[in-house]
C-alpha cells in the first residue's frame, strides 16, 4: 500500500512538473495593427505587455537606466527606433514620425508612418523587440486598402520577420520552418517513460 501510494505521488509531481514545464513555453503574444486614420494618416500601433517592455528595456540597458516614465518612454522608442524596420518593394524603407509611447498595464507605440508608395508589390517588415523573450509572437495586421487582411504571426520560426510578395492579385507569404526538434518533446517523453515504468513496478 505504502508502495502504491508513493508511485501515485512521484508520478503526480512528473506531471506537475511537465504541465509547469509547458506553461513555461507558452508564447507571449503582442499585436501590431497598421491602419489608416479619418484624416488620411497611416499610423501603427505596437501593443504589448507594460513587463515585456520593461524586460527587453532592463536587459539591453541594465537596472536602474531610468527613473521616470519619460526616460523610461525615450527607453522604449529608443528600442523601437533599433529593433523595427518596415520595407516596402524591397528598396522603400518606410519613415516614422510622431512616434510616441502610452503607459499602462497595455503600453503602447503609436506613431505615424510616411513615404509608403502607391504601388505595393511586396512588404519586409521585422520587430526583433521582443527577441530576447522566450517564445514571444507578434500579430501583425493591416487595414489598409491594397493591403494583405489576413493576420500573420512573427515568431522564432520567422526570426520575427515577415516577407509578403504580391502575385497574381494575391499576397503569398512563404511558409516558416517548423520547430520540429527531438528535444523540444523530450520533457514529455521522459515522463511517460517514468510513469509508464513506476506503474509497471507498482503493479507488480
Amino acid at each position: 500500500m505504502l508502495c502504491k501510494n508513493t508511485t501515485l505521488k512521484i508520478i503526480f509531481f512528473s506531471l506537475l512538473w511537465v504541465s509547469t514545464s509547458a506553461l513555461a513555453h507558452s508564447p507571449d503574444f503582442y499585436n501590431i495593427i497598421i491602419s489608416k486614420t479619418e484624416n488620411g494618416q497611416i499610423v501603427l500601433q505596437l501593443n504589448s505587455s507594460l513587463t515585456a517592455f520593461q524586460q527587453e528595456v532592463n536587459y539591453v540597458n541594465g537596472e536602474g537606466a531610468y527613473k521616470s516614465p519619460e526616460e523610461f518612454q525615450d527607453l522604449v522608442l529608443q528600442l523601437f527606433k533599433s529593433r523595427f524596420s518596415l520595407i516596402l518593394n524591397n528598396n522603400d524603407t518606410l519613415r516614422f514620425k510622431n512616434s510616441k509611447v502610452f503607459l499602462g498595464h497595455e503600453t503602447k507605440i503609436v506613431t505615424e508612418i510616411i513615404g509608403i508608395p502607391k504601388d505595393i508589390k511586396s512588404i519586409h517588415l521585422k520587430n526583433k523587440i521582443f527577441k530576447g523573450l522566450h517564445n514571444s509572437q507578434t500579430v501583425v495586421i493591416f487595414l489598409l486598402d491594397g493591403f494583405p487582411k489576413d493576420k500573420f504571426t512573427l515568431q522564432r520560426d520567422n526570426q520575427h520577420e515577415l516577407n509578403l510578395t504580391l502575385k497574381e492579385g494575391k499576397w503569398e507569404v512563404p511558409i516558416g520552418k517548423r520547430d520540429d526538434t527531438p528535444l523540444k518533446y523530450l520533457p514529455f517523453l521522459i515522463t511517460l517513460i517514468i510513469g509508464g515504468f513506476l506503474l509497471f513496478v507498482s503493479r507488480k
